[in-house]
């Protein structure tokens, strides 16, 4: 285990990009779809959703692992600190959406559950990390805005 759980979570690409795939599970067509959608949302709304897939968490809790590259990559406007991190470790067969306090009214934990379990979770287990990804994506953009039910 690293020395603390910043040490474990990976530096931020530079140029920073919303759609983070160090799990090598997407195609590069499925990361620029992601990404478009994602960069859209963010230009129309202010909020930042950053998709962060990893092999494994390295023996931290996922929860522990979320929250610190929220904080580390600074997703998000900082003033706001309105952004959301869906990450999934594969190896661990974990995942988690973490907000900041800005976006946990439209999208508390309760939300996020329901969106992992119903929209997510049901496609990761037939091996379809993109249609989960793009589903929970689209679950979240419409809690953000209000709109989930």
């Amino acid at each position: 285990m690293a020395q603390s759980v910043n040490d474990a979570v990976p530096q931020r690409p530079s140029p920073p990009v919303l759609v983070n795939d160090f799990a090598n599970i997407l195609t590069q067509d499925q990361q620029n779809t992601l990404e478009q959608k994602l960069v859209a949302f963010d230009k129309e709304s202010s909020t930042q959703i950053a998709i962060v897939l990893v092999k494994n968490l390295q023996g931290y809790e996922i929860s522990e692992y979320a929250l610190a590259i929220l904080r580390k990559w600074g997703v998000g406007q900082k003033d706001k600190n309105n952004g959301v991190v869906l990450l999934v470790s594969l190896e661990d067969r974990k995942l988690r959406i973490e907000t900041g306090y800005g976006a946990e009214g439209p999208l508390p934990d309760a939300t996020c559950k329901h969106i992992i379990d119903e929209q997510i979770v049901p496609h990761l287990k037939e091996k379809d990390y993109y249609g989960g990804l793009d589903l929970g994506t689209d679950a979240i953009i419409k809690a953000l805005k209000g709109e989930y039910t």
